[in-house]
């Protein structure tokens, strides 16, 4: 996947990053999802996630670092503008947000990875056969399922 990350640096004039410079530059689908920057919007399997502006920011900062964690930090910079504030839990629950829109969207798809203490990684992990066929306990061979 190319990933132009100097376009993460465009920002409104409140500071946060604006959807439409978060990035054009994604090539390919991660997994099931097609993402249309121009949009904001995010396509699973063809159906619309229904992310809000702020949702898209924070998938957008993951999706374009594909499989590299993204610290807490950098997450909230490159999406609210500015420094976090210690205690801040803006991003761990936007995170959440997406997390369960993308869920209810595509079960059994796990997409982002907590990697406690430092931030988050996405990664699109398909289900498993067993999910397929009924059960759906959390995806197995991943480093940290589970985790997410």
């Amino acid at each position: 996947m190319s990933v132009d990350v100097s376009s993460l640096h465009a920002y409104q004039e409140d500071g946060s990053a604006d959807p439409q410079s978060l990035s054009s530059a994604l090539t390919g689908p991660l997994g099931n999802l097609e993402i249309r920057p121009q949009e904001i919007q995010v396509l699973a399997d063809g159906r619309r996630v229904g992310f809000t502006v702020r949702e898209f920011q924070v998938f957008m900062v993951l999706a374009e670092r594909d499989d590299h964690v993204v610290r807490r930090a950098e997450i909230y910079a490159r999406v609210w503008g500015g420094d976090m504030k210690e205690r801040d839990r803006s991003v761990d629950v936007f995170v959440r947000k997406v997390r369960n829109k993308l869920a209810q969207i595509s079960p059994g798809w796990t997409y982002i990875h907590t990697h406690f203490g430092i931030g988050y990684r996405f990664a699109a992990v398909a289900p498993t056969e067993s999910y397929r066929d009924g059960n759906h306990s959390a995806p197995t061979g991943s480093a940290d399922a589970g985790l997410h």
